[in-house]
């Protein structure tokens, strides 16, 4: 077996599906979705984060072996990771435009910003807390830059991921890869969330069908030209049409999620397939872009892509599988996953008893992989009742007190 076989992936779902049936981790349980347009969501998050722990295990297995953090020689585990991601950007555009859509485009800003702080804030303050105790023990606790230098540094970390610059900090190289470099994705999420206000008027009057699908045209034929510009290049030494085309299909990621939005809420536009067809041709379209692709820059497999992700908007759990409690509970603790993952690695792989045995073959390096696996659903879990779940609620009641005050005001007046 090698270690970049596709099979022991689905094994490691299936073992952390296993562990989260157990009663144990009824702490991750949350009511399911009153709206039916986002319920099967709830059930597809998790999986996605978990996707991007099993790209990162791969990455992380050449990192040990030749000390390059790079993709993985096998086109399966790289397009895990970018698929995942790429999933993740199109639920966000379709949630946000969804909510401007209702809102004929008059969204409270203020509102949504705070709420967007509060939900991502306090669990990416924990994860970069804890990469600085990192950094801290393996620089031996001295500083080997100026303080001012090592503050400015974790200054630009603190900021939620609104700075894209973060540097290393106190001279250690490769601080960003303690959390798996996920954070680059916090800071595209940001510009999303800043980009809304400049769009919400083309969410307005029927403008969004001609906003979006020409801004999507635009990008499959920019996906188009870097395909043919990059043919023939590894994803693990991509070129500059490569780079440029991973761009681009990030921003056609929140066009397909947004264009989903505005299609299910049109009853005359919505696909009206049992449930069973539906299901098989989303694992179908799904299957097809891991099986006739090497990565996601390119027209046909991002269109199979959001083919995938629009079915499940409608409604599909892929013959009930997002739907079961095992998947919700992944779900709902897959934002700390996705950021937890990185410290996991980091720490497993640092006890050279552990790393010596992982790298000794491919079965030794899955089972270390599925426990890795299951320490980071555990300490998902833990993390989304302690931190994440308050930071919800506070959140909540900084909104509520926010529409609480002009209401006082009109009282008074």
């Amino acid at each position: 077996m090698s270690v970049f076989s596709a099979w022991p992936y689905f094994v490691l779902m299936l073992v952390v599906l296993g562990a989260l049936a157990l009663p144990v981790f009824r702490a991750a349980d949350e009511p399911p979705q009153r709206d039916q347009r986002t319920a099967t969501l709830d059930g597809l998050r998790g999986f996605l984060a978990l996707s991007v722990f099993v790209h990162h295990l791969m990455v992380t297995h050449g990192y040990i072996e030749h000390g390059e953090w790079t993709f993985p020689p096998s086109g399966f585990h790289t397009l895990l990771g970018q698929v995942g991601v790429g999933v993740f950007f199109m639920i966000t555009g379709f949630l946000f435009w969804g909510k401007l859509l209702d809102a004929k485009g008059r969204s409270d800003w203020t509102s949504l910003y705070i709420g967007r702080l509060w939900r991502i804030g306090p669990m990416y303050l924990l994860a970069v807390g804890l990469m600085f105790l990192i950094v801290a023990w393996r620089t031996g606790f001295v500083l080997r830059e100026p303080a001012w230098s090592v503050l400015g540094g974790m200054l630009q970390w603190l900021a939620l991921g609104i700075v894209p610059m973060q540097p290393d900090i106190n001279g250690y190289r490769g601080t960003g890869l303690i959390l798996a470099g996920v954070t680059w994705t916090v800071f595209v999420e940001w510009l999303f969330y800043g980009s809304l206000r400049l769009m919400a008027p083309l969410a307005r009057g029927g403008r969004t069908p001609r906003f979006v699908t020409g801004a999507l045209l635009l990008c499959l034929l920019a996906l188009t030209v870097a395909a043919l510009l990059s043919a023939g290049s590894s994803p693990a030494h991509p070129t500059t049409a490569l780079v440029v085309g991973a761009l681009i299909w990030v921003l056609a990621s929140f066009f397909m999620g947004m264009l989903s939005a505005w299609l299910i809420r049109h009853d005359g536009l919505r696909l009206r397939l049992p449930e069973w067809a539906a299901s098989l041709l989303a694992l179908v379209c799904l299957g097809a872009v891991f099986l006739g692709f090497q990565h996601m820059v390119g027209p046909v497999q991002v269109l199979l892509l959001w083919i995938f992700f629009h079915l499940v908007c409608s409604g599909s759990t892929l013959y009930g599988l997002l739907a079961t409690r095992a998947a919700r509970r992944m779900s709902t603790v897959s934002y700390s996953i996705y950021l937890l993952q990185g410290l996991v690695l980091t720490v497993v792989f640092a006890a050279p008893p552990v790393r010596d045995c992982a790298m000794a073959g491919a079965m030794q390096y899955w089972l270390v992989g599925i426990l890795c696996a299951l320490l980071l659903v555990a300490a998902s879990v833990v993390s989304y009742r302690l931190v994440e779940k308050p930071g919800i609620a506070q959140g909540k009641r900084a909104r509520s007190g926010l529409r609480r005050v002009p209401a006082a005001q009109a009282a008074r007046s």
